[in-house]
């Protein structure tokens, strides 16, 4: 009996995590790759378990357990009518719908039903075997261990296994044959629960109630006790919402990166329930002071290198207070019979914890504040270690003490800097590196700790940033922006995360040449502005905005069509006191807001003479449009003898074999420029690093290109999996170095 119903909470809970990121996946493309479609995937996901186990909690306790075992079965069985999973495509290509709204309503069509019969198996099935015979039987939540175990390995399957071998099509299969099996398995708990009923066997099953209380059973589950399991689950909740964000905005926003933190969310709860102590370990929880301080000093100096230790600190923080959290939880369960009562509150937690990152967030903060602000509230809720003061004077120096330290470091470096004795850039180093050490001594009260981090956390929001004086700042579904004020007061620049997307000079002789990525000797500028010597009423296309920079390549009898994603990209590109490529440069301009591969479906066949691939999601470029599909959108919408120009900076991945294997795939001649080498000079200007690539039909259509020797061959480089809509693979791209 353990070992069935182990193997089929572990099954359930696989397929509920690998449906997760598969059907996020097929949202993807239609949204820009925007690593909100995950955050926003991942609400839904957490409301739908928070449905599924008030299902499993109030089904019971107003059918009774033995029918409603019945009506599950059948809803079960129900399910199968909405497999394998299709999405309701001309809803996602619907251009004026909010994209939050959408999502959650594409997934509530699609994965709704399934998705809450299986977020209320794992309670269910525990519950069935807690009112079983089994000695067992007083404390399933062994079981719950089994289903966590059951999340882990889905998630894991997902990018490991199923992602690198299946298309998409061939995974949803897959899954639907997981979900027969999964039938089949529960069927047969369900019997062996209902045996007494069908005259298998005369020995009844006793309730619950009638076995002996448990010291857990005999305490009151109040509202103040449930109230406390709210508040240790919403925590780690906003952390996985703020962790997976912070990793997928630079890195990518694909499944592998996604299963990361969730994962380590998951695991917690496995080490957490079965070895609550470990949680409550008095090292680990002085550890934690050290990774809290950590990642909120890294957010406090916006640092993003090195990778190798930026992105395991925070990781690592994350797990650690997610164990701690759900320790406490563990300590606190109740007995068996309030088991789906526990698992409810649980979930709304985790619920709370998803609209306050996915929902609220964005509405009210402008930049990206929801994730520090839960790490200044897991300090707050940290265990006490040792004896705690509870004296007027302690409760009053936990409020009034680390602001005011906060703001004598602040003071001293603010007149050090003024005295110049401060070398330029290392003043948030100092007020950084000093309270960190200062409140170590605070880790012993969480009070006092947590109003530390969150002083240190209000006051990164406020003073300048090294990236320069702070212009503008605002968020939509697509990204967080901020234009700044170079620190040498020359330039204007505009960051989408932590990534430069464009830059102008103030300097009215220089105001409209391209800087940046774009600079008239970098690769994009030569290409760009030979082309509009040879054809000086050609018509181009670019795919992504900017700053739209790089319109001033161009030609007063060219056309440039710009396709966008995001409406904000363009406000900002138009704010002139801001940016001014789109109202001076020469060309006449147009911008089409959408996804660029649904607007320039739209757009007249061969009517293009140069395609521009420049679309970013902060360090990231969307999948979907480097797929063969894409490129045979992009040949179609090009002229016979046209160009395609791929920008592919990437600080994580190599998606130079992509374009060399599509080239491949398309009989494309292909090359591809490295311009890594910047001259004092041209970094003076604003010229940054880049690396394109240029594909054509023929070798005559780039030969006047290949004048500057630094273009080469990509054919050495074809040897990169093939992708399309349907497939395609981060793994072997990306820079584990």
């Amino acid at each position: 009996m353990v070992l069935l119903y182990s193997i089929t909470v572990f099954l359930n809970a696989a397929l509920l995590f690998i449906i997760e990121p598969m059907v996020a996946k097929m949202i993807l493309p239609f949204l820009g790759g925007s690593p909100a479609v995950w955050n926003t995937s991942l609400m839904f996901y957490q409301a739908c378990l928070l449905a599924g186990y008030a299902y499993a909690h109030f089904g019971a306790s107003w059918l009774g357990t033995r029918r409603h075992a019945f009506v599950h079965l059948i809803l079960a069985v129900a399910a199968l009518s909405l497999l394998p999973v299709a999405l309701p495509a001309h809803w996602l290509t619907a251009p004026t719908r909010d994209p939050v709204s959408l999502v959650l309503a594409v997934l509530t069509v699609s994965i709704g039903f399934p998705f809450l019969i299986l977020s209320a198996g794992a309670p269910l099935m525990q519950k069935w075997f807690a009112q079983g015979k089994h000695s067992a039987a007083r404390d399933p939540y062994f079981l719950y261990a089994a289903s966590n175990a059951g999340s882990i390995a889905g998630l894991l399957a997902y990018p490991l296994l199923l992602e690198p071998r299946l298309t998409l099509s061939q995974q949803n299969h897959f899954w639907l044959f997981g979900y027969l099996v999964l039938l089949i398995s529960m069927s047969l708990c369900a019997l062996y629960f209902l045996r007494p009923l069908t005259g298998h066997s005369g020995e009844a099953s006793a309730p619950v109630e009638q076995l002996d209380p448990t010291p857990s059973d005999s305490m009151e589950v109040s509202f103040a006790r449930r109230l406390r399991w709210v508040l240790w689950s919403v925590v780690p909740s906003s952390l996985l919402l703020g962790v997976t964000s912070y990793v997928t905005t630079d890195v990518a926003s694909a499944p592998l990166f996604w299963v990361v933190p969730l994962t380590a969310y998951l695991l917690s709860f496995v080490v957490a329930f079965a070895h609550p102590s470990w949680a409550a370990n008095p090292f680990l929880i002085r550890l934690q002071v050290f990774l809290l301080l950590g990642a909120a000093s890294t957010e406090f100096l916006n640092a993003t290198r090195p990778a190798w230790f930026i992105l395991p600190l925070h990781l690592i923080s994350f797990f650690v207070t997610s164990l701690i959290c759900h320790g406490q939880l563990a300590k606190d369960r109740p007995g068996a019979q309030r088991l789906t009562d526990f698992y409810f509150w649980i979930s709304v937690g985790g619920v709370l914890g998803g609209v306050f990152n996915a929902l609220i967030a964005p509405v009210i903060f402008k930049g990206v504040v929801e994730y520090p602000l839960a790490i200044a509230a897991a300090a707050f809720i940290r265990p006490y270690i040792g004896e705690s003061d509870a004296s007027k004077l302690s409760r009053c120096l936990d409020w009034l003490l680390p602001p005011a330290l906060v703001a004598l470091i602040l003071v001293i470096t603010l007149a050090m800097r003024h005295a110049q004795i401060l070398p330029p850039g290392n003043d948030r180093l100092l007020i950084c590196g000093v309270s960190a050490v200062i409140f170590v001594a605070f880790a012993h009260r969480p009070l006092r700790f947590g109003v530390a981090v969150t002083a240190l956390i209000l006051i990164s929001l406020w003073y300048p940033s090294a990236a320069g004086k702070l212009l503008y700042a605002d968020r939509s579904f697509f990204g967080s922006y901020r234009a700044t004020l170079h620190a040498d007061g020359k330039r204007h620049v505009l960051f989408q995360g932590t990534t430069v997307h464009g830059a102008q000079s103030s300097d009215p002789q220089m105001r409209l040449q391209p800087l940046t990525y774009f600079h008239r000797t970098g690769p994009a500028g030569q290409v760009l502005r030979l082309f509009a010597k040879l054809r000086g009423e050609g018509h181009v296309a670019v795919v992504g905005l900017g700053t739209g920079a790089l319109a001033c390549h161009g030609s007063a009898g060219q056309t440039f069509a710009f396709y966008e994603i995001d409406p904000l990209v363009e406000k900002i590109a138009r704010d002139e006191s801001l940016f001014t490529y789109l109202r001076d440069c020469a060309p006449k301009i147009t911008v089409i807001i959408g996804d660029a591969r649904l607007s320039l479906a739209k757009a007249g066949d061969n009517y293009y003479d140069l395609l521009v691939l420049d679309a970013f999601s902060s360090d990231v470029i969307p999948t979907h449009l480097l797929t063969r599909e894409a490129l045979q959108l992009y040949l179609k919408k090009t002229a016979a003898d046209g160009i395609l120009l791929a920008h592919i900076s990437n600080r994580y991945m190599d998606l130079a074999p992509v374009l060399g294997r599509l080239a491949q795939s398309l009989n494309l001649v292909a090359y591809i420029r490295n311009d890594f080498d910047i001259t004092p000079t041209e970094s003076a200007e604003g010229k940054s690093a880049s690396r394109w690539v240029m594909l054509a039909h023929r070798e005559e259509d780039v030969a006047p290109f290949l004048v500057n020797r630094r273009w080469q061959r990509l054919d050495e480089q074809s040897t990169g999996e093939l992708w399309t809509d349907d497939f395609t693979d981060l793994l072997k791209v990306i820079h584990w170095h």
